[in-house]
């Protein structure tokens, strides 16, 4: 089979949907990503200010695009950092930042806040990567308050020690972050990790309804505003999937069900493996059906809680060459996000390792960054930068009726808005957000 067939035998229920999908997808963007707005201009004695031109130019999106930001100040040269924070910054209006306990706080009391931090690879001291977030107009979100893995080697043995400590943790993270970083994945992974797979604090430690009490820790010390997400595999959220009987969905409506303040469900789409297994039964429909892929999302939506996808990495198959290989990514990563995009719950995608040979472990060799090694952007940034920018971008000029209305419509986010009465011109920043009303009264 040659690379041609592979991809083709792979990505056929992707190429050829059912009826409707595709009508969905395009239905559903323009119904949840976009909406109306109206400006009434009036001048300083209340009359309706007739034929003035309302030119709208879209500079932000209200829905969340993103990246892990393990990479910051990380380059050895100055001018790697430089293009890494450009191009970060050309596509994407949130981060994921490393809180991982196990790095944040390698020996007791000892925690890596501060911007003169010792040096870790991926794991950038936590106020460089939140001031660098906030001076940049970028959403921080928080990865994560607690994970059964990636922990100290020198935490206790005991249970009730352990929640001492991890109190401790969120409490300390609450009082110095939790008015700049307010999305966290307050816990991670709950069903990856089998219960051998622990070298660093045993199972028999980590309490049965630990998910439920980190959730209330966490309530009880960041402010009301924060949203705390679970997040897990999409191995788990995909592929044992059983409708109201699948996993997540059990535990985060356990979680809702006993009241805890649960924000979001992130669900990760790593697609690591070979192409050639990515096409075989199981596999082949969790990864590329696109009717299996509104049914898993569609069944968490039904929670009535925001969806994230959380880590998203889609390789440059190696089985290909590698000019075929990285249009092939291009081609998946248009595919995925115009599917996620239309849900009416989601509420951000991410992408995880911006740059290629950068990941966690064995993950790099599967090239699932934007960017190549070299900091060139590949086909797939292109792609998402056409879509982010162009494709779901809105500039418009409307003017007003006889009563002074303008009705407008757009995707949701932030604007530079210009209205010419006459020969003036005046202008302003507005916005048009899926949470109001967008009416807008302005006396010139």
């Amino acid at each position: 089979m040659n690379a041609r067939e592979l991809m083709d035998s792979v990505t056929r229920d992707m190429d050829f949907p059912r009826g409707g999908i595709e009508e969905r997808i395009e239905l559903d963007i323009q119904r949840h990503r976009k909406g109306w707005g109206r400006f009434v201009l009036s001048d300083p004695e209340g009359k309706p200010i007739q034929n003035a031109k309302l030119k709208f130019t879209q500079t932000k999106h209200e829905f969340l695009f993103g990246s892990n930001l393990f990479k910051l100040c990380d380059f050895p040269t100055k001018k790697q950092n430089d293009l890494y924070e450009k191009l970060f910054k050309k596509v994407f209006n949130t981060a994921t930042l490393p809180f991982y306990w196990d790095t944040l706080e390698r020996e007791p009391g000892k925690l890596r806040y501060s911007k003169n931090s010792p040096p870790i690879a991926r794991r950038p001291p936590t106020d460089l990567a939140v001031d660098w977030c906030l001076e940049n107009g970028i959403r921080p979100k928080g990865h994560w308050l607690f994970c059964d893995n990636f922990v100290p080697a020198w935490l206790p043995q005991n249970s009730k020690e352990l929640m001492v400590l991890l109190e401790k943790r969120i409490a300390q993270l609450a009082e110095r972050y939790g008015e700049k970083v307010t999305l966290w994945d307050a816990v991670n992974e709950a069903f990856s990790y089998p219960r051998w797979f622990h070298p660093r604090v045993a199972w028999s430690v980590v309490p049965q309804d630990y998910v439920y009490q980190v959730f209330k820790l966490a309530e009880k010390y960041f402010p009301n505003y924060v949203e705390l997400c679970y997040n897990d595999g999409h191995y788990i959220a995909y592929q044992p999937f059983h409708y109201d009987n699948s996993p997540v969905y059990l535990l985060c409506k356990s979680l809702l069900d006993r009241g805890v303040r649960l924000g979001g469900i992130g669900i990760q789409f790593h697609m690591f493996g070979a192409l050639e297994n990515m096409g075989v039964g199981k596999v082949s429909h969790c990864y590329f059906d696109p009717v299996h892929q509104f049914r898993v999302l569609d069944q968490y939506a039904r929670l009535g809680i925001p969806l994230h996808m959380t880590e998203t990495s889609l390789p440059t198959f190696a089985e290909l060459p590698r000019k075929e290989a990285e249009e092939f990514q291009a081609k998946l990563l248009r595919h995925f996000y115009r599917l996620w995009f239309s849900q009416e719950r989601m509420e951000s995608i991410v992408w995880w390792n911006f740059v290629d040979k950068t990941a966690y472990g064995a993950e790099s060799d599967f090239d699932a960054g934007l960017i190549s090694k070299d900091m060139e952007e590949k086909p797939a940034f292109q792609m998402l930068d056409r879509l982010v920018n162009q494709e779901w971008h809105t500039e418009c000029t409307v003017e007003t009726d006889e009563n002074g209305a303008a009705d407008w419509n757009g995707f949701y986010g932030d604007y530079n808005l210009e209205i010419t009465v006459g020969r003036a011109k005046v202008k302003q920043k507005t916005s048009l957000s899926k949470h109001s009303y967008n009416e807008y009264r302005i006396s010139l």
